[in-house]
């Protein structure tokens, strides 16, 4: 379901009054919202306006939680470039950071087109279909959500379309934000087919499968000691994920190297992706990372066999904080080459040394020596590889939610909750299997952490994993203070080393933006921002 181009921009129409009869007169081609949604069609249109809002801001969302882990830091051509990704890497953020303000936007922008679909199609008189449309919009408010309150913690609750003069709203407790979570993905899974009842156009769709892990993910974060500690969730975890494990929808695909490659969008170990296109006829609904998060030019000159483009900005870079080393020392060779390599790696896997050293014996600012594989900047998944002018923008799809993070989820929540182990060991060991690696024989909580860091890297979830454990003050608290100038004096590595780097324990939430702080006199900023 590569991106969908909507007629939902009646959505968006506001009204204008004058006293001037000319400024009265009906505008041509558009269609008021009042009268919208009076039927099957645009009852879809107000559905692909949810997935089109997914797509928004992409950098953004590929950006902020992958700088907030120890997964990649905030990269660039200098100290003055890509500033707010380094604010998010360094645990120096306020409430002016853009990144931020614009991904709390991002998914109220969501949740917003979720309630105009519920409410206009209420349960009551839908018909099948927009039933299981307002499954997709349960669903996809309820992920929007989950993010908001693991995020940010209390926040608005908005279950409807606010009206004029009432748009400002008071935080919500994190229970009752659970709570309809919660409650929206139950009533989804009750309406949603399964992944394989879709035909193939429809392969983007949320599915029965998709609001199963989202419920079970949701109570798997309840349940854990960094978020609402309610232990009893780990049972009701378990049980949900199960049930997409057991459904017979979905399997690992052969190769871990192809996991986030365009070859194996939405196949069989896909649960939920957002979409982008590779198209040039519509290269608004692209993705931009190939141009952002490349290895930073001119230092990396030489791509070699790899396919990587040469001419990338150099955000998001892996960070050196052991990524690299648990892949060596694990002998996980398989993981690492499709996630992130050194220079020496590099060289043997696609024959070019030192390809991140310039001439010089300089390397990029923000760069540790390392490069991304996993979501690499691969020409042959952009618009046009040959074209200077679009080989920049590309079509790879963002995977929120895959089947090796279902089977890593439910082999917790079967531990924690203390059910059967050897069931939760064959979990992890069909993720094990897939990269070569031994069966383990006896699992313990840390076994699963490491495992999920060497599956998931930079897959939008390592941030969420340290919070709801509460490893993130241990593990990031020296985050961002050493960044690496790319340069030598006297074959010493020149540093940066940014004041009050690191993670703080107001950290924890992350702080309101200051442009909703601005209009909403109803929300205070979380201490310590």
């Amino acid at each position: 379901m590569k991106k969908y181009i909507y007629g939902a921009l009646a959505l968006m129409i506001l009204p204008y009054a004058s006293c001037e009869d000319w400024m009265d007169t009906e505008q041509q081609g558009a269609i008021a919202m009042e009268n919208f949604y009076s039927n099957e069609d645009e009852a879809l249109q107000g559905i692909y306006a949810i997935y089109d809002k997914l797509q928004a801001d992409d950098l953004n969302m590929f950006y902020y939680k992958n700088n907030l882990a120890d997964d990649a830091q905030g990269g660039g051509g200098s100290p003055s470039d890509n500033a707010m990704g380094r604010e998010l890497d360094e645990f120096r953020f306020g409430s002016s950071n853009s990144i931020l303000s614009g991904v709390f936007s991002h998914y109220y922008q969501v949740i917003y087109c979720c309630n105009l679909y519920l409410k206009n199609f209420p349960a009551e008189t839908a018909t099948p279909n927009e039933k299981q449309w307002r499954g997709e919009a349960l669903a996809l408010r309820a992920q929007s959500y989950l993010e908001l309150v693991t995020l940010w913690g209390p926040v608005p609750l908005v279950i409807e379309p606010l009206e004029a003069g009432n748009y400002n709203q008071p935080v919500t407790s994190e229970e009752e934000i659970y709570a309809q979570i919660e409650a929206d993905l139950t009533e989804a899974i009750s309406v949603l087919p399964v992944k394989s009842a879709y035909s193939a156009k429809d392969k983007g769709r949320v599915s029965k499968g998709t609001a199963q892990a989202w419920l079970g993910k949701a109570q798997l974060y309840e349940a854990s000691p960094g978020f609402l500690n309610k232990t009893a969730k780990y049972a009701d975890a378990a049980n949900n994920l199960k049930a997409v494990i057991s459904s017979g929808e979905y399997s690992l695909i052969p190769d871990f190297r192809q996991v986030c490659r365009v070859s194996s969008e939405f196949g069989p170990e896909s649960v939920f992706e957002v979409s982008y296109t590779g198209d040039k006829t519509a290269h608004y609904e692209a993705c931009h990372l190939v141009a952002y998060c490349g290895p930073r030019s001119p230092w990396f000159s030489n791509a070699g066999t790899s396919g990587l483009s040469i001419s990338g900005w150099g955000f998001c870079n892996p960070n050196n904080s052991g990524l690299f080393e648990l892949y060596r020392d694990e002998g996980d060779l398989i993981r690492m080459e499709g996630t992130v390599l050194d220079e020496e790696y590099f060289e043997k896997f696609y024959g070019v040394p030192n390809c991140l050293h310039a001439a010089d014996g300089s390397i990029p600012f923000g760069c540790d020596g390392l490069i991304r594989m996993k979501y690499g900047a691969f020409l042959s998944e952009t618009v046009d590889p040959s074209d200077e002018g679009w080989h920049c923008i590309g079509g790879t799809n963002y995977r929120i939610t895959r089947y090796a993070d279902v089977l890593l989820m439910a082999a917790e929540a079967i531990l924690q909750s203390g059910g059967n182990v050897s069931e939760a060991l064959s979990y992890v060991n069909q993720v094990r299997s897939r990269v070569n690696l031994p069966a383990l024989t006896n699992l313990t909580l840390d076994d699963i952490k490491k495992e999920r860091r060497m599956e998931l890297a930079f897959e939008f979830v390592r941030y969420q994993d340290l919070l709801r454990w509460g490893d993130a003050a241990t593990v990031l608290a020296n985050q961002g203070k050493k960044v690496s100038l790319g340069t030598f004096e006297n074959g010493v590595e020149q540093f940066l080393t940014p004041d009050n780097a690191g993670f703080k324990s107001y950290n924890r939430y992350l702080p309101y933006p200051e442009t909703e702080l601005t209009v909403n006199n109803l929300i205070t900023q979380h201490e310590g921002y």
